[in-house]
C-alpha cells in the first residue's frame, strides 16, 4: 500500500468537554469540528463551525462523523473517533492491514465484553430499556417507525451491529459515499441514533466492510474508551498508562 494520508478526525457539540491529548504519527493530521470557542490544543486542528441543526447536537455529530467526503477530498483515509476516545496502537498499521481489500473497517458490537449485541433489533430493545430509565437516547415513536420500515422491507435478524465509536474509511471512494449519504438520511429523517441503521444500509447496498477485533472500549490494541465523563479523562489516561506500565490488564 503506497503512503497515505490520513485524518484523524471527532466532533464535539452542545458539551464542555476537553480533547484529549493524542499520539502524533508521521503523515497523519487531527481535526475537531465543535461549536465551542474555547477548546484549544496544539496537535488539533479545531475548527468553529455553527451546527448544521439548531439545537440538536447529537446531529449536529453525526453529520461530521457519517460525512467525511464532504470535508477531507486532500485525505485517502478518514479515521472518526468518538471525543473520549484515546489511540494508544499504531494507526497507521491498522489502516493498512484493515483497508487491503476494503474500504471500511469498524469495531462489531458482539465482541464488546459486557452487551454483546448482533441485531439492529436488540439494539432498539436496549435503547428502550434506557428510555425507560429515564435516560432518553431518542423518540421511541420515531425509533419504532424505523424499526418497523426495517422489518416491512425484510431486513433479518442477527445480521450484524457496529460500534459507532471508531469508524476508518476510504472516504473519498464512490461505494462509501453512496452509504454515507444513504445513512446521514435516515440520520436526519428518522432515529439519530446512528447503530439503529447502518448495519440496514450496509445491507441494502449490498456494502462489505471490515470489522476490527477486539472490543472497541478496552480490549483491542489501538484505541481505549476514557468514559462518558470527559472531566475526568486526564485521571483515566493516568491509570491506563499506569496498568500498561504494570503489565495489567482491563478485562
Amino acid at each position: 500500500m503506497p503512503l497515505m494520508k490520513i485524518v484523524v478526525y471527532t466532533a464535539i457539540y452542545g458539551i464542555n468537554a476537553g480533547l484529549v491529548k493524542q499520539p502524533q504519527f508521521p503523515g497523519v493530521d487531527y481535526v475537531c469540528f465543535t461549536d465551542n470557542g474555547s477548546l484549544r490544543s496544539k496537535l488539533w486542528d479545531v475548527r468553529l463551525v455553527k451546527g448544521q441543526i439548531e439545537g440538536d447536537h447529537t446531529r449536529n455529530n453525526r453529520y461530521y462523523k457519517i460525512n467525511p467526503h464532504k470535508f477531507f477530498l486532500e485525505y485517502d483515509i478518514s479515521i472518526y473517533v468518538d471525543g473520549n476516545f484515546l489511540i494508544i496502537g499504531d494507526i497507521i498499521s491498522l489502516c493498512k492491514s484493515t483497508l487491503k481489500n476494503f474500504d471500511m473497517a469498524c469495531f462489531d458490537h458482539n465482541q464488546t465484553f459486557s452487551d454483546k449485541r448482533d441485531c439492529i433489533y436488540d439494539e432498539y430493545g436496549a435503547i428502550l430499556k434506557i428510555t425507560h430509565k429515564k435516560a432518553y437516547k431518542d423518540d421511541p415513536d420515531i425509533m419504532l417507525k424505523q424499526i418497523q420500515g426495517f422489518k416491512k422491507e425484510g431486513y433479518p435478524k442477527n445480521n450484524g451491529l457496529i460500534v459507532g465509536g471508531v469508524l476508518i474509511r476510504r472516504h473519498n471512494k464512490p461505494n462509501v459515499i453512496k452509504v454515507m449519504d444513504a445513512w446521514w438520511q435516515i440520520l436526519l429523517t428518522g432515529s439519530k441514533r446512528d447503530q439503529l441503521s447502518f448495519n440496514y444500509v450496509a445491507w441494502k447496498n449490498n456494502f462489505k466492510y471490515k470489522l476490527i477485533n477486539g472490543d472497541a472500549r478496552y480490549g483491542n490494541p489501538w484505541f481505549r474508551i476514557l468514559g462518558p465523563n470527559m472531566k475526568s479523562y486526564w485521571f483515566r489516561i493516568i491509570k491506563y498508562r499506569l496498568f500498561t506500565l504494570l503489565g495489567i490488564k482491563r478485562s
